[in-house]
């Protein structure tokens, strides 16, 4: 199973109810190339987990890198992994940041079962980080 994760900055027109119109749109696409991940969003940032055969990755990734919605994409990690992480999303969206105690926590028991430690780690810490109004 290829898998990767990316961030990017969100552009400055993109707001927080735009995340679910996205997200459906995302799910519809990803689920015709048999691609499954998720997407957070800190109201600045992205980071997404893609997975699924190498070359429907890739192109969504090449789909993804060219919309307007965000720049400056990073990908942080790309590889192979045993099998899927989340086998029953072909995406899912969350808002971010958390806030309060253990919203942490909260949000980690929401992530798939499957996702392995340090998926559940990056995505974890991406959805904790403060954001800072500019």
């Amino acid at each position: 199973m290829h898998s990767l994760t990316y961030v990017s900055t969100a552009a400055a027109a993109f707001r927080p109810a735009d995340l679910d119109p996205l997200a459906a749109a995302a799910a519809r696409a990803n689920a015709a190339l048999g691609v499954t991940g998720l997407l957070a969003y800190n109201g600045a940032h992205f980071m997404q987990l893609l997975e699924g055969e190498e070359a429907a990755v890739e192109a969504t990734l090449d789909r993804i890198a060219a919309d307007w919605r965000h720049s400056g994409l990073v990908v942080i990690r790309r590889g192979a992994r045993a099998g899927r992480e989340c086998p029953d999303w072909s995406m899912r969206a969350f808002l971010t940041p958390l806030e309060g105690a253990g919203a942490a926590t909260r949000f980690a028991a929401d992530l798939p079962p499957a996702f392995e430690p340090d998926t559940r780690v990056v995505f974890t810490s991406f959805a904790s980080l403060p954001r800072v109004a500019a």
